[in-house]
């Protein structure tokens, strides 16, 4: 790729932490999208943002053929030892940008994207892709954080979280991820969106290793956050959550 964007930047300087990082190494989303693919079965599954494979490590086996695709060569480096430590073989990964997936037209029976989407430059062409990919009656599994519908929570949270990580795009609202899905040419529906992460803010800072004025800021805004902030985020002095949703989309 000839140009190092932000995603690349961040991804390659932490990749190494989120071969551990609990948030994305297991969870009960987890457990789901593996679930709702292997369910639909097929040939050939492709996971976009795979990062360093968690996805993939577990859906992979139940499919003849799976691809991961990230944009950041160190994450796919991490996802190789993931994937070989797990035993999987029948998976290869490629470093591509999500709005131009090098594989061919119908050709895919189950995309999943975990974690991933809400650092898309451009989510609406990135989704384009995947409905492309997709063979009719595909599915697609979103798994990601969303915002609340009230506007300066909206805002508060994707503040704090560019704030943490300059290759954070957006957390759409719920309404927001299934519009961009609609708009690809899938039918949307939820599947979930009662799933909350608990984070401690510390380890979450480092994980992206924050600059320390960064991170000072975003300990701040959560020090002083407004009642409403304080419910809806529930942070407390050394922990905050955020809520994610499991979309599914049929082609």
């Amino acid at each position: 790729m000839s140009q190092i964007g932000p995603v690349q930047r961040q991804f390659g300087r932490t990749a190494a932490a989120y071969v551990e990082s609990p948030t994305h190494a297991r969870g009960e989303d987890l457990d789901r999208i593996v679930n709702l693919a292997t369910e639909h079965g097929g040939d050939r599954l492709v996971d976009v943002g795979t990062g360093v494979g968690h996805t993939l490590r577990r859906v992979a086996p139940s499919f003849a053929a799976a691809i991961g695709v990230d944009a950041t060569r160190e994450m796919l480096d991490a996802g190789r030892t993931v994937l070989a430590g797990a035993g999987v073989a029948n998976a290869i990964l490629i470093q591509a940008d999500a709005t131009a997936l090098p594989i061919a037209s119908g050709s895919t029976d189950v995309v999943t994207s975990r974690l991933a989407a809400h650092h898309f430059a451009d989510s609406a062409a990135a989704f384009r892709e995947i409905g492309r990919i997709l063979r009719p009656g595909g599915l697609f599994v979103l798994v990601d954080n969303f915002a609340p519908d009230d506007p300066v929570l909206d805002a508060f949270i994707n503040e704090v979280e560019t704030l943490r990580d300059p290759s954070h795009v957006r957390n759409q609202t719920v309404s927001g991820w299934r519009d961009l899905i609609e708009r690809a040419g899938l039918r949307t529906t939820v599947d979930s969106d009662i799933a909350v992460t608990k984070l401690t803010t510390e380890n979450w800072l480092e994980r992206s290793q924050t600059p320390p004025d960064r991170a000072e800021e975003v300990r701040r805004r959560l020090r002083t956050a407004s009642p409403a902030a304080v419910e809806a985020f529930q942070i407390t002095s050394v922990t905050f959550a955020v809520r994610k949703l499991i979309l599914v989309g049929r082609k």
